[in-house]
């Protein structure tokens, strides 16, 4: 389906696309409601979830005590029985711990990637239904990585491994911070002097965090962006010799993909890693000092100090990852941020009301005064007036970007005019449900997109079961059947990715089979046997004869002889329409139509001559 403005567009990695600007201060709201409300709805998990985490905090706790227990009791007394089964609780309390976290691992998985399905979901179903205006500011390959990676992060990455994790740090680390004061308060004081220093750390580093998350972000895109454009253009590389040039664009996103990742690694290791074990480090020198002179003063044991110094190691991990979960909050805020970006762009206006049932075969179109323009400084249409009568057969011609396909575009709601009226069967496009609008109109583009699916799935998209005589039937009105039941596999060929292993004369014959599977009550084919040699273009001309038999039909064509059989031809040039009448009128006039006439070698009717 072709979209003016909708294609791959050419660009370079270096270069940051200018045609819009990210509000990057506002707060992210769509993906982070979702996932509250994704939360929400699986409360019994996530409440199971508490539980086993507070069984698991309680259940870490009993180590370090049974290893105070040994040393300054069991060891001492000399009591074996003790000591076997101190010795057997901490193996057995280990193992319990690994099976409350491998539960705890997997319920987390399973709500992360719920949350992650969720964003992905809400977001396919809502661009669906976007203005093209508004996806055009965007390039391909940011949908896909949005879709797939951002979404991903969100809900597998943040929800899953920091922001549930973070009630169970909570619980550890208050369990691990009283269990420590409980031994020696005096210690504890000692101990949580590096949790402001940790703390303070993580807060200066937020603003680069989420820059350089951003950064990253965005390379990403770019990359994703241009294999999506490099691969189906491998026609065109090859014919240029442009094999060299491509390489060295790849190579540069290469070198900038490696720069930025670089940088992110090294500001986890410094903020993450480095900083940490130093500030750890230095407070637990202090505490093995302050431990040994409690124990020279008789005010502490040195299984009780055995026993503190296997729960520091525990809480400082536990601080880490709850700042972890402070800084990787960053990363969420950024792909929040990419995520409703695309939230943000408005859905194409619909109305409710239902074409109203009508004795009509083919359905009736008015354009009045309407006025249309891309916004990019190109025209569309201007002040366009023009009605066409049920069943009636229309062409439309002119030079290249004059306005034509245009006029499909709008009757097709991909865009709203910002003036005038489209009427259909006397009813305000604007007022009317483009599904049912689209229901009774059959479309083929100059550009035909196929599915990297079967012949047969192609002609009954999007799903009309498997009705092999109804899709024949089509095709053979298209000119098709003939070919389709000369390959090995007939109706079940894959053509391929959009349709590569067709020449352009066959995919188009199947959209045209496409088209009249839909029954449509208003036909409209753009350039539809433009890639057709002369002998199929008269086999589908033919068919088309016969397909707008009690249908209104609107082709724009560059090719006069499409047209010639028409009811009415319109000249537009400039989004406005110069000339207007059958044949014979428009070359009786000698106008633009009669040059074009004359331009494309036809033969000129006697009573013109």
């Amino acid at each position: 389906m072709r979209v003016r403005g909708y294609s791959c567009r050419h660009f370079e990695f270096e270069s940051w696309s200018n045609m819009r600007t990210q509000n990057s201060s506002a707060a992210p709201k769509r993906s982070f409601h979702l996932v509250k409300k994704e939360l929400k709805g699986q409360l019994p998990r996530v409440t199971l979830l508490v539980v086993l985490a507070s069984v698991g905090a309680g259940v870490g706790l009993i180590q370090p005590l049974l290893f105070k227990s040994l040393l300054d009791n069991a060891i001492p007394a000399a009591d074996l029985r003790q000591i076997v089964l101190l010795l057997a609780g901490m193996v057995v309390v280990p193992v319990l711990s690994a099976g409350l976290h491998s539960a705890n691992h997997y319920l987390r998985s399973y709500i992360g990637e719920g949350v992650s399905q969720r964003l992905r979901q809400e977001l396919f179903d809502h661009l669906l239904h976007v203005r093209f205006a508004d996806l055009e500011q965007f390039k391909v390959g940011e949908h896909i990585h949005r879709l797939t990676s951002a979404c991903g992060k969100i809900g597998e990455v943040y929800v899953s491994e920091h922001l549930l994790p973070f009630v169970m740090n909570a619980i550890l680390l208050a369990g691990t911070l009283a269990a420590m004061a409980a031994l020696n308060w005096r210690l504890c004081l000692l101990a949580l002097l590096a949790f402001p220093l940790s703390y303070l750390l993580t807060r200066k580093t937020r603003g680069y965090a989420q820059g350089l998350y951003r950064e990253f972000s965005k390379v990403l895109e770019d990359g994703k962006s241009y294999l999506h454009e490099v691969f189906p253009g491998l026609r065109t590389i090859r014919v240029f010799n442009a094999e060299t040039h491509e390489k060295m664009r790849w190579h540069r996103w290469i070198d900038r993909h490696w720069r930025v990742k670089a940088k992110v690694h090294t500001f986890h290791e410094l903020i993450r890693t480095v900083m940490p074990e130093f500030i750890n480090y230095t407070a637990a020198g202090l505490i093995y000092g302050y431990g040994a002179f409690e124990i020279i003063n008789g005010r502490m044991t040195v299984g009780g100090l055995v026993a503190f110094v296997a729960y520091l190691p525990r809480s400082y991990s536990v601080l880490q990852a709850l700042l972890g979960t402070h800084v990787n909050l960053q990363e969420a805020r950024v792909n929040a941020e990419m995520v409703d970006a695309l939230f943000d762009l408005s859905k194409e206006p619909s109305g409710e009301t239902l074409l109203p049932s009508t004795q009509m075969a083919g359905a009736a179109l008015t354009f009045q005064n309407v006025s249309f323009d891309y916004g990019r400084g190109d025209f569309g249409v201007q002040d366009l007036t023009f009605h066409v009568a049920s069943g009636e057969f229309i062409g439309v011609v002119g030079p290249s970007g004059g306005g034509k396909s245009t006029i499909f575009d709008l009757i097709l709601g991909f865009y709203a005019p910002q003036s005038g009226m489209i009427a259909i069967d006397g009813v305000n496009l604007r007022e009317l449900s483009l599904a049912t609008v689209r229901s009774q109109i059959g479309f083929v583009s100059q550009d035909t997109f196929l599915w990297n699916d079967s012949i047969g799935k192609n002609i009954l998209y999007p799903d009309r079961g498997d009705d092999t005589d109804r899709s024949r039937q089509a095709a053979q009105e298209a000119q098709i059947d003939e070919f389709i039941m000369a390959l090995p596999d007939d109706y079940e060929t894959v053509v391929g990715e959009q349709g590569m292993t067709l020449s352009g004369g066959e995919r188009q014959r199947i959209a045209i089979a496409r088209a009249l599977l839909q029954n449509p009550r208003l036909l409209l084919l753009d350039e539809a046997t433009s890639a057709l040699d002369a002998l199929t273009e008269q086999r589908v001309r033919t068919a088309i004869d016969k397909a707008r038999v009690g249908r209104t039909t609107i082709v724009v064509a560059h090719r006069l002889i499409t047209v010639l059989q028409a009811d009415r031809i319109m000249v537009i040039d400039k989004g406005q329409i110069i000339e207007m009448g059958n044949l014979q009128e428009l070359l009786a006039r000698r106008g633009f139509f009669y040059d074009l006439y004359q331009a494309q070698s036809l033969d000129l009717p006697q009573s013109v001559l």
